[in-house]
């Protein structure tokens, strides 16, 4: 569904552009939080092949995790708060997990940092969208701003764009490292209504401004996002998955031997539907206190779809991880699995000596839940 083109307001010198978010789509974050409408937020333009999106309902997450946002923002204040929020407290795990991204900068600067530089910092954030695909990584944030939040110390570099360090885009100024980038790249942002933008490239921002196809558009994502909202999950990872891989290079890589790829295959036949995906994500919800996980899987058609669920339900119920050689139901038990049109719904929670986060980190590893043909 496209996003409505419409004119936006005038802007400031503050990266303001007050224009009633005219620009957005009816399913964007301006209505409340979605998966779906966090895709809507990102610009087709700022899209090349490869596809990470990240993105939750920061408040949302905060309160099913028992957790209070930090007044302080310190690193020693903030700490507890983030690591309940990413599955990284061994003492008392909770039930939700945030796949924050880079745009926060949190592995090295404290938020009340990122705040003296930009005006505000993660601790103001209700929800937030990042397309995490270097080097044009791209964000929106919602929460309480206004014509006060950015600081007055950024630079105008466009119409409604401003930067915290002059130069051009993706351009590194080691002499600039700051609290919102480790290389001094800078960071170009955009204010509208109660949303800012920021990427380190310009046209990406201004496209953001101006409106447009977004990557809610994409049919196969979109499809992902829709069912991943009807879980109600309140924070996501999607992901376009690049078909016609050989299961065994996948797990393996390049460095495999032939016969090594050969016994492999062997071993996983049956464990990778025969029909590619080409468009999977990992959405995270809580019912009645109790962490559940759902990933959903995109299939070219509704028979692709539910063939593959039989096969995607035998690996997640008696596959081994190829990374840790351990059976992923000492991970997760599986709860559901849904074929709904072309679209596979796998509902998981956590084992006993399981963790939210689990399916997150096989994702990036390729593990062979998430390998196409």
């Amino acid at each position: 569904m496209a996003a409505t083109v419409l004119v936006a307001g005038c802007s400031d010198d503050d990266g303001s552009n007050d224009g009633d978010e005219k620009h957005r789509s009816p399913q964007s974050l301006s209505e409340g939080y979605s998966v779906r409408g966090a895709l809507a937020e990102i610009p087709a333009s700022a899209v090349d092949d490869d596809v990470l999106v990240q993105t939750a309902d920061l408040r949302a997450a905060t309160e099913a995790a028992g957790l209070d946002v930090p007044t302080d923002g310190s690193r020693e204040a903030t700490s507890p708060w983030l690591s309940g929020l990413t599955d990284a407290s061994s003492e008392s795990p909770t039930p939700v997990f945030v796949p924050f991204g880079e745009s926060f900068n949190l592995q090295a600067a404290a938020p009340e940092e990122f705040a003296e530089l930009l005006g505000w910092s993660v601790l103001d954030v209700d929800s937030f969208v990042e397309l995490s695909v270097p080097p044009g990584r791209f964000a929106v944030v919602t929460g309480d701003f206004d014509d006060d939040t950015l600081s007055s110390d950024l630079t105008e570099v466009g119409d409604g764009v401003v930067t915290d360090v002059e130069g051009e885009d993706f351009e590194n100024h080691l002499d600039a490292v700051n609290a919102a980038n480790r290389l001094g790249v800078p960071t170009r942002l955009a204010r509208q209504g109660d949303h800012i933008a920021l990427s380190p490239s310009t046209p990406a921002v201004e496209s953001w401004l101006e409106g447009g196809d977004s990557l809610a558009d994409d049919d196969s994502l979109a499809a992902v996002a829709d069912a991943l909202d009807d879980e109600g999950a309140i924070s996501a990872v999607l992901t376009r998955v690049e078909g016609g891989a050989d299961p065994a290079s996948a797990v393996l890589g390049s460095q495999a031997s032939p016969e090594q790829l050969e016994a492999l295959n062997e071993q996983l036949e049956g464990s990778v539907p025969e029909d590619p995906f080409d468009a999977v994500g990992i959405g995270w919800s809580v019912d009645d206190g109790e962490a559940e996980v759902h990933v959903a899987y995109h299939f070219d058609s509704t028979d692709a779809a539910r063939d593959g669920a039989e096969v995607l339900e035998k690996t997640y119920r008696e596959g081994t991880s190829s990374v840790s050689r351990t059976p992923y139901s000492d991970y997760l038990d599986v709860e559901d699995v849904d074929a709904d049109g072309p679209v596979v719904t796998v509902t998981v929670t956590p084992a006993e000596q399981g963790r939210t986060s689990f399916l997150y980190q096989a994702l990036q590893q390729r593990e062979l839940l998430f390998v196409s043909r």
